[in-house]
């Protein structure tokens, strides 16, 4: 029984720890990445909702993978109203660019950002 009641005090702490981690709003886990890439973004209605699209460009002298993005939907004060972190899909060697389409719900204006990455040694490590 006391066993028991650990267990359903343990369960209810992380669904709890996770509910808060869920709230907070997200920023992006690489300070300073506007150094390294290069967002081009647009939204649009198709089909009744609302769809962020752009271009992620990789301006720096190396490559980058595992590029997550985060997609923001903001009010008309600024303040982000939905938080979406997605993957870009694909390997960005330096220089190279590539697109991205994602449904968000609907926002006055839309922000995306370099949410993280890994960046790739020179020589493919």
């Amino acid at each position: 029984m006391r066993l028991t009641r650990i267990a359903a005090v343990v369960v209810a702490t992380l669904l709890l720890a996770a509910c808060v981690d869920a709230a907070a709003p997200l920023s992006p886990l690489v300070s300073g990445w506007e150094q390294w890439f290069r967002v081009d973004v647009q939204s649009a209605r198709q089909d009744s909702r609302a769809v962020v699209s752009g271009v992620v460009w990789n301006t720096s002298d190396w490559g980058a993978r595992r590029i997550r993005l985060l997609v923001e939907g903001l009010d008309a004060g600024g303040q982000p109203v939905s938080q979406e972190v997605v993957w870009l899909g694909v390997d960005l060697p330096a220089g190279m660019h590539a697109f991205f389409e994602v449904p968000m719900p609907e926002a006055s204006s839309y922000r995306v950002s370099v949410f993280a990455f890994d960046r790739v040694r020179k020589g493919g490590g």
